[in-house]
């Protein structure tokens, strides 16, 4: 059941993540002004500072060391981020080993903690502000790429098809009556049933497959590595169980709208000598052959890639 107060699993998740990594950001700043407050002053040297495993128990390492959502773990710093942490707990404890034992600091000890310091900060940073990146790649209703980041997606797929002459498969998707839905029950419920469908549609997808919003009740899936007609079996799949699918909406007066949706799907080819701007053209002929063929069929446009 699709409740009223539902929002996009995705954006929400991308939006902790950001909170999260804020968070821990401040909690390293509070570390690090304690360390300077320490050092400056002349106070007792604090165990946790010199401990072998700090690093893995300070604000920062709690929040590194615990659970996160994929969004965060597939990013390119996130993994940078534990040897930069490290280094740095390593010089700070260096130092005060050194004011513990009453040895002389030198600049160039400091330097080297601001250096690393710097080090560890920017790639923090720069986890958050691809996480930033990410988030404004969705689209807020659905959770689904948006279709700026969609077709960057399908760039970098046609890139690959085009080195390996490999073929995959895109799929234009439309709503069957989707101005029905709107018309009759309103647009809060036609977000709610886009928004269904979206979540339908990604879970019933392969993990390295891809969907994005094109316009309105369109989306777009991209299938790396498959053949038309695999793609056409995949989807007739998804076009028969969706079909079957009750959705339930509650309404603001606590009754429950039930109701059922179908989709068109037309399939095309991605592949070398045929580019994104084709692909996208010919899924879209197949789909306006599914929606006059009588709606919820799968239609398919056929060419040959090119030889190499």
């Amino acid at each position: 059941m699709l409740s009223e107060s539902y929002q996009s699993t995705v954006v929400t998740q991308i939006n902790n993540d950001i909170t999260a990594i804020n968070k821990a950001m401040l909690r390293h700043t509070k570390w690090l002004a304690e360390w300077n407050k320490i050092l400056v002053c002349g106070q007792a040297i604090s165990e946790p500072f010199i401990q072998p495993d700090a690093y893995k128990h300070c604000g920062f390492g709690i929040w590194y060391y615990g659970e996160h959502s994929p969004f965060t773990l597939q990013q390119d710093e996130f993994p940078r981020l534990e040897q930069l942490h490290k280094r740095l707990h390593d010089s700070v404890a260096q130092i005060m080993n050194k004011a513990n034992n009453q040895e002389r600091l030198t600049t160039e000890d400091y330097d080297d903690v601001i250096a690393k310091e710097v080090d560890f900060s920017f790639s923090l940073i720069a986890l958050r502000d691809s996480l930033f990146g990410q988030l404004y790649s969705f689209d807020y209703l659905t959770g689904v790429f948006n279709r700026q980041a969609f077709y960057s997606l399908l760039e970098k797929e046609f890139a690959r098809v085009e080195r390996t002459s490999n073929c995959s498969s895109i799929v234009m998707v439309d709503l069957d009556y989707f101005k029905k839905v709107n018309d009759q029950y309103g647009h809060q419920v036609g977000d709610k049933v886009l928004t269904y469908f979206a979540t339908y549609i990604k879970k019933s997808l392969r993990p390295y497959d891809s969907v994005g919003r094109y316009g309105g009740e369109e989306f777009l899936i991209c299938l790396p590595d498959t053949t038309i007609t695999d793609a056409k079996t995949i989807m007739e799949r998804i076009r028969e169980d969706l079909a079957n699918q009750v959705i339930e909406i509650k309404e603001p007066d606590k009754r429950t709208l039930t109701l059922s949706i179908t989709a068109s799907f037309g399939i095309s080819s991605l592949c070398k000598g045929h580019p994104i701007s084709e692909a996208i053209e010919t899924a879209d002929m197949a789909m306006y052959e599914a929606k006059t063929a009588g709606r919820n069929k799968v239609k398919t446009h056929h060419y040959e890639a090119v030889a190499t």
